[in-house]
């Protein structure tokens, strides 16, 4: 839940999920996007090989605070990173969190179980 609304988003829980993420997509519903959820806080880096959709990419720490947030230019495989470890990393539209009211040092408000990860 972001400023009391609820938001759905698609969940990469798996090692597989996470390495193909929202790879090869042409659109993104607006309010639309994907949590990669890792078992521990780690430095993690992003990339946007076969990625056609520019994104906001918001990393998170344990705590659901958001670290840092950075935009990803389509088909651009530079590496993006953490500032610091991160357990959650949301992938939006880019504009989603200037949009909905979101930067760096809030905190999400998760509503739904977090899968457990293996």
């Amino acid at each position: 839940m972001i400023n009391e609304k609820v938001y759905k988003f698609e969940i990469a829980a798996t090692q597989k999920g996470r390495e193909n993420g929202l790879m090869f997509r042409k659109k993104l519903d607006k309010n639309s996007g994907m949590l990669f959820i890792y078992k521990y806080e780690e430095y993690v880096s992003f990339y946007m090989k076969n990625t056609y959709i520019p994104l906001s990419i918001a990393f998170i720490n344990k705590d659901f605070e958001i670290i840092n947030i950075e935009n990803g230019e389509p088909l651009d495989e530079s590496s993006i990173d953490s500032m610091s470890p991160a357990m959650y990393v949301l992938e939006v539209n880019r504009g989603f969190f200037e949009r909905v009211g979101l930067k760096v040092g809030d905190k999400l408000d998760i509503i739904s179980a977090i899968p457990y990860i293996e």
